[in-house]
């Protein structure tokens, strides 16, 4: 980082806040920190600010995502080198983050030497993610992710909306009712989807989907 660079930082938890920004003053104290609670804070300091060189975004904000923010500083055409970090560290989430191409992802139990490789591997012109989440995401997206291709690849509206409505609590009849179908025909879609996602039941067909991020 030259000492030029303008940081912001985007959480709003004010140890992590405070902490993260004593951790970059002391790897570059020449560096700018600007510093944000919220994603609309976050907008208001970029949109003044469009030299920015790194932002550092908690997922979970009280009004936006990171992925909402990213989307946000995109259509600004940002150039901002981008750092998501999350006390989520589930294949899940690292995936999403992944796909809007960040500079990098940091788990949110990172410490002073992960972060000083976090910055120097993306100054390099490389991606930043830890060896382990990298492993577990590799691993997601040959399994989970590729099941759950193939399930939404069988799955109609119809099938999704009546999941859907299993997940709700509603019974075969209530469903029919609100389809205005017979009840003959709801029994049939559930033993379709308990087919597809291998289930016993509607419970375990429920948690299959929820497992797979289906519903």
């Amino acid at each position: 980082m030259s000492s030029s660079e303008k940081i912001l930082i985007v959480d709003d938890h004010p140890v992590v806040l405070d902490g993260l920004a004593s951790a970059l003053t002391d790897l570059k104290p020449q560096g700018s920190i600007h510093k944000a609670v919220d994603g609309q804070s976050a907008d208001a300091l970029v949109s003044l600010n469009r030299d920015i060189d790194w932002i550092f975004i908690d997922f979970h904000l009280p009004d936006f995502n990171a992925i909402e923010l990213m989307e946000r500083f995109d259509s600004m055409k940002l150039t901002a080198k981008t750092v998501v970090m999350s006390s989520d560290d589930s294949p899940d989430m690292i995936d999403k983050v992944m796909s809007m191409n960040p500079s990098a992802y940091l788990s949110k139990s990172f410490n002073r030497d992960e972060l000083q490789q976090c910055i120097d591997t993306v100054e390099a012109g490389q991606i930043y993610l830890a060896p382990s989440l990298r492993m577990e995401l590799t691993s997601y997206r040959r399994s989970i992710l590729a099941e759950r291709q193939r399930i939404m690849s069988q799955l109609s509206e119809r099938r999704l909306s009546t999941l859907a409505l299993i997940a709700a609590g509603y019974s075969n009849k209530e469903i029919a009712s609100s389809f205005n179908v017979a009840e003959s025909t709801i029994k049939s879609r559930v033993k379709s989807l308990m087919v597809l996602f291998e289930a016993d039941n509607r419970t375990h067909c429920v948690f299959e989907a929820r497992r797979l991020g289906v519903i």
